[in-house]
């Protein structure tokens, strides 16, 4: 279920990092730099930040899928080369990536979208 809108900052920022957590762990840690022991335990979206050049070089190897959801989580964390990213993916706009993303995978980027606030 996608966390509802809020407008406590705490709350949209705990409600990302818990949909990051997700989307972290369904793509594959690999895709991240993780900077603490377990996923789970993060407290803070710097310690899972993407890898451009991994998510970069997956891109053509991954299913379409997969290569729209890095593109777009990656896009959250940089808005311009997550641009690139998509672009070379195969999905320049959002409404191509929704079309191509499962259930699951479509839920954690509408989470993210809903409580982004900026990286």
């Amino acid at each position: 279920m996608v966390s509802v809108i809020g407008t406590d900052p705490m709350q949209r920022t705990a409600r990302f990092l818990s949909a990051w957590k997700r989307g972290v762990i369904l793509a594959g840690d690999h895709y991240f730099q993780v900077t603490v022991s377990d996923i789970v335990e993060a407290t803070h979206r710097d310690q899972l930040r993407p890898d451009y050049a991994r998510i970069e070089h997956a891109l053509g190897s991954v299913s379409a899928g997969q290569g729209a959801f890095l593109a777009a989580m990656y896009s959250f964390f940089n808005a311009d080369d997550g641009q690139r990213l998509l672009t070379r993916a195969g999905y320049p706009n959002i409404c191509d990536v929704a079309a191509k993303l499962d259930g699951v995978h479509a839920e954690i980027i509408a989470s993210l979208f809903l409580n982004y606030h900026g990286w």
